[in-house]
């Protein structure tokens, strides 16, 4: 029996996430929350508040797409309502809050998910440790345009306690998570260089991160620049891993390897059968399991809270 989903916030992340359920076997989307008078639901079916939602008892699951500031209490009543759980990114505005609804998930034995949905172009291979040493060195470019009137000057997305910031939370963290699941988890944050569109609301990010396993990386996120890409180039003592726009190449002594790309919406498509799944066998996700999204919360966390005085944050305290 297909499992019942409820899509709460439906403005453009909750129309993604709708047409993935569509498409994804083994789900139906059962009606969808937004308070906003004007937001357009078409012929779903719409309910009032969250709490109407978990009164259905036809829903399994639960897809937050809320503006992060918030979502965190609302990620508590779908657990403690009995529903799995899907969130959208960035997943947290802190550590605190993800390892509050990740315990909660555990102690009630319901799946929690995130829609860091490029986790699934990443193989076994390329997630076994081997870039997981001092020897390591990563870069990682983003520049995705972003027009600061049309884009943060409208709702919450130009409001620091809502967003968590701008260009790095919300398109940046997608590489810089794929960065967290090969190198590990991170242990020291560097900023070397910010600009802002609006106070709080970053244009550009660039920093250097140390993993616990010794690895480091460049970053650099811009939504300053009209030329779009995307780029993740991992370097170990024998082998190599990009991934440039989608596409993933491994490169060993046997030569390079490419994987086909798949357009985002397969891979959204995929997170929802991978939380079907789950929900079905009473197991956790795996690629899109919310307690991999620790690293790159912290990141996100750290960088949204540097100040002048402290570029440099460690796991531990400020530097």
């Amino acid at each position: 029996m297909a499992v019942g989903v409820g899509v709460v916030g439906y403005g453009a992340a909750g129309r993604q996430h709708a047409a993935a359920v569509e498409a994804a076997s083994g789900l139906r989307l059962v009606g969808v929350v937004d308070t906003d008078p004007a937001a357009d639901t078409a012929a779903l079916p719409r309910y009032a508040s969250l709490s109407g939602l978990l009164q259905d008892p036809r829903v399994g699951l639960v897809s937050l797409c809320l503006p992060p500031g918030g979502r965190a209490e609302a990620a508590r009543d779908v657990l403690r309502a009995g529903r799995a759980l899907l969130v959208e990114k960035p997943p947290a505005m802190t550590v605190d809050e993800l390892d509050s609804i990740v315990s909660l998930g555990t102690d009630r034995g319901l799946p929690t998910g995130v829609m860091l949905q490029h986790r699934m172009r990443l193989t076994d291979e390329t997630e076994t440790g081997l870039f997981r040493s001092p020897q390591v060195t990563a870069a990682l470019e983003v520049s995705r345009y972003r027009p600061v009137v049309h884009y943060h000057q409208r709702g919450w997305r130009g409001r620091p306690r809502e967003a968590l910031g701008g260009i790095l939370a919300h398109l940046g963290i997608h590489y810089l998570d794929l960065a967290c699941q090969i190198l590990g988890s991170p242990v020291e944050v560097r900023e070397t260089g910010r600009r802002e569109r609006l106070p709080g609301i970053d244009s550009r990010i660039a920093a250097l991160v140390r993993f616990e396993s010794g690895a480091v990386l460049s970053m650099t996120v811009s939504a300053e620049s009209s030329v779009r890409g995307e780029r993740l180039a991992v370097y170990g003592p024998d082998r190599r891993l990009v991934i440039e726009d989608g596409q993933v190449t491994l490169t060993t002594e046997t030569g390079p390897r490419t994987s086909p790309v798949e357009p985002t919406p397969t891979l959204r498509r995929r997170v929802y059968e991978e939380m079907a799944h789950a929900i079905e066998n009473g197991s956790a996700p795996v690629a899109c399991s919310l307690v991999r999204a620790r690293g790159v919360t912290w990141l996100t966390e750290a960088l949204a809270h540097r100040t002048e005085e402290a570029p440099c944050r460690t796991q531990e305290t400020p530097c």
